[in-house]
This record gives structure tokens, C-alpha cells and sequence, in this order.
């Protein structure tokens, strides 16, 4: 396994994409910071999950991870958002870094895909607007996907549950990390100009069923 940038290079240039032209919050339209996405790219590259592989990226916004994965050697890159206007800023952005022909975005509610990968990277819904949000995502993930690179809200009651959640689903967790996540102020409800929540990572594989 070869990484094709060096983790810094990568969050330089994922730093200089388009976010959010108009975040929702119902929708929980939160933007991984370049740091938290270039970690979570390069550690599914480490893992032999990037590389010719096809990966997608559900929920995949202006598509910053999805565009990681294309610059680090990715086979087939496809983003899937249900907004198709955050869709254009994911498309300019990949022209932008030069991967636009690694990567298609499709507009599509994620209950409706079906679809193999060989890895799902995504920055799931929260669950603050609407509990358990994320749960549609990491079902649709371990149903299409092999393994699964996913971030959650930090919370010990939280992964609780998507242990208990992610083996009824028949898969496992490889990994939890706790990450430091800042976002800007982007909706018209924050009050302060920035700030830092507690993210967790997950690597999640799909338990090998005998036959």
C-alpha cells in the first residue's frame, strides 16, 4: 500500500474547498474540518481501504471526503447527497483539485441506494436536530460496504449504542478515536464565532458471514 500525498499536502488542499452555501440546520449540515477529514482519509489509506478501491461517501456534502479518497488513489469515488444545490459546490470543488473524473455525485436519499463498495467514508447527522439520525447512514453503510470509516458525536451513552447497534447489523468496530472537531459559526443560532466539539471516529467492519 502506497499513499500517494502526505497527510499535511492533503489537508492543505481540503482546506481550500467550498463548504455549505446555505447550511440547514434540520439537515445538520456541519462541514468536517480539513484536519478531522485529511485523518480520516489518510488512516482508510494506511488501512489498504483507498487505494484502488471504490469507495463512497454518504451524505457527502461539498464532498471533502469524498475528494480525499480520489487524491489518495482511489478507483471510483461517488458522493451521494440529498441536496442536489451542495452537490454543484462538490463538483467545483473537484475540478478545482483536478479529480472530477475520479468522482461522480449523485443526488439521492440514501434510504433509496443500492450499490457495492469496497469502503464508505462519512461524516453522518449528528443526532441533535433529530435523534439517532445517524442510524439510516451507518445501516446503509455495513449494507453496501466492507468496512466503514464514520464520525459521531463523542458521548460514552453514544458508543454504547452504536456498538450495540453496529453488531445488530452484523458488523464490528475496529477502532473508536476521539477527535477535537472546531466548526465556524454557520448558522444563525450560534453565537460564538467558533466552536470545538468532541468527535468520535469509527472503523467498522463487516463481520464475514460461514456459510
Amino acid at each position: 500500500m502506497s499513499v500517494r500525498l502526505p497527510r499535511k499536502r492533503l489537508e492543505i488542499l481540503l482546506s481550500q474547498l467550498k463548504g455549505f452555501p446555505h447550511p440547514s440546520p434540520s439537515m445538520e449540515q456541519y462541514e468536517v474540518t480539513d484536519s478531522v477529514a485529511a485523518t480520516m482519509v489518510f488512516t482508510a489509506a494506511t488501512y489498504g481501504d483507498i487505494e484502488n478501491r471504490c469507495v463512497y461517501d454518504l451524505g457527502c456534502g461539498p464532498g471533502r471526503l469524498a475528494i480525499g479518497a480520489a487524491l489518495l488513489g482511489a478507483r471510483e469515488v461517488v458522493g451521494v447527497d440529498i441536496d442536489s444545490k451542495v452537490l454543484n459546490v462538490a463538483e467545483q470543488n473537484a475540478v478545482q483539485v483536478g479529480v472530477q473524473e475520479q468522482i461522480e455525485f449523485v443526488t439521492q436519499d440514501i434510504g433509496t441506494l443500492t450499490a457495492k463498495a469496497d469502503t464508505v467514508l462519512m461524516n453522518a447527522p449528528f443526532g441533535v436536530q433529530r435523534v439517532h439520525a445517524d442510524q439510516p447512514f451507518l445501516q446503509k453503510a455495513l449494507e453496501i460496504s466492507k468496512v466503514t470509516y464514520s464520525l459521531h458525536k463523542a458521548s460514552e451513552g453514544g458508543r454504547q449504542f452504536i456498538t450495540k447497534f453496529v453488531s445488530e447489523l452484523g458488523g464490528r468496530i475496529s477502532f473508536v478515536q476521539e477527535l477535537s472537531m472546531t466548526l465556524p459559526a454557520t448558522m444563525h443560532f450560534h453565537e460564538k464565532k467558533r466552536h470545538t466539539i468532541q468527535v468520535d471516529f469509527y472503523r467498522i467492519e463487516k463481520e464475514e458471514k460461514n456459510e
